[in-house]
């Protein structure tokens, strides 16, 4: 006996019946089946293009973020920069010759040990 005959052999006549009546409600139905595998796979075109779109919407979103980040860490050196400019002796001396302060030659201390009056209203 071949080894086809044994295994077909080896199938009751249920299961054969099962697969004949498979086989024509396959071919039976080919038209929705093609509709139903048109309509899945257009799910999935569909659920991947907008995937991507929104990874690419996020990608453009990062790129304005680190656009931001740069602009404004060259801002916080700027400030930087101007802080210490005005905070630099040869800054705090010439504005103190603008605003017309003069050095002071003797100062003239109060003494605590007297003691001190005051008005009363």
């Amino acid at each position: 006996m071949s080894p086809v005959a044994i295994q077909t052999a080896t199938f009751s006549s249920s299961q054969v019946s099962h697969r004949i009546s498979m086989r024509m409600w396959v071919h039976d139905h080919v038209v929705a089946i093609n509709i139903v595998s048109l309509a899945v796979l257009g799910l999935l075109v569909v659920s991947y293009i907008v995937q991507v779109n929104a990874t690419t919407s996020k990608g453009y979103e990062i790129r304005d973020l680190e656009t931001q980040v740069h602009e404004l860490s060259l801002l916080n050196q700027n400030l930087e920069l101007e802080t210490r400019r005005s905070q630099s002796l040869t800054h705090v001396a010439e504005s103190v010759k603008m605003l017309g302060f003069v050095k002071a030659e003797m100062p003239n201390y109060i003494d605590s040990s007297e003691s001190s009056f005051a008005f009363v209203d």
